[in-house]
């Protein structure tokens, strides 16, 4: 069932006052920098150098229900990929094609021929996998037909599930802590300049 309005509410109001949001922008870069939340350029490398991880300033909206209904979901996921992961004969035969004209693709199955050939020596596992949702706007009969006019949300979908940038596995908390501290910076700049934008109509 589509939610009746055509976006979801921000988590923080808006509009921001340039100059406010400015020095909380500059103040998140610091804090991504000293927490971890940083990397390495690719296009200028210097090992004594890191810049800020892209990030969110604040969070995004997500409903709560739908959220709900992807942990009580992610679990089936998790068992489909692990089987999947472990089904050699359904990996090279769905990945022959791509295989084929993908130069990163053919050497991931390079090593994986490899692997296979000279015997797996860890009978143990761990997969570390990124789930990511986005909103379905479009759609009716319980996401079963795209029919209605463009809505917040009635549904979310999978889109993907990423593996390689697992590497970032730790921004997820980070950004959670970033966030809050902005948007904590935000509520408390906004509550400033409204004190003093009062005192001076007082004055």
């Amino acid at each position: 069932m589509c939610t009746p309005s055509k976006t979801l509410q921000s988590c923080v109001p808006f509009p921001v006052d340039d100059a406010l949001l400015q020095e909380v922008v500059e103040k998140a870069k610091d804090w991504a920098i000293m927490h971890g939340a940083a990397m390495r350029s690719k296009q200028d490398f210097n090992p004594d150098a890191l810049l800020f991880a892209p990030f969110i300033l604040t969070p995004s909206s997500f409903p709560r229900k739908e959220f709900q209904k992807a942990v009580e979901l992610q679990p089936l996921l998790n068992e489909l990929i692990h089987a999947v992961a472990h089904d050699s004969q359904f990996l090279l035969a769905t990945l022959s094609s791509t295989e084929k004209v993908d130069e990163f693709t053919r050497a991931l199955i390079a090593i994986y021929r490899t692997v296979l050939d000279e015997g797996i020596a860890q009978p143990l596992s761990l997969g570390l996998l990124r789930s990511d949702l986005m909103l379905e706007t479009r759609c009716d009969n319980d996401c079963g037909e795209r029919a209605r006019a463009i809505n917040a949300y009635c549904c979310w979908k999978q889109v993907e599930i990423n593996t390689i940038a697992s590497g970032f596995g730790h921004l997820g908390p980070s950004s959670k802590y970033l966030q809050r501290l902005d948007s904590n910076a935000l509520a408390a700049m906004r509550k400033t300049a409204t004190l003093a934008t009062a005192l001076r109509d007082c004055v």
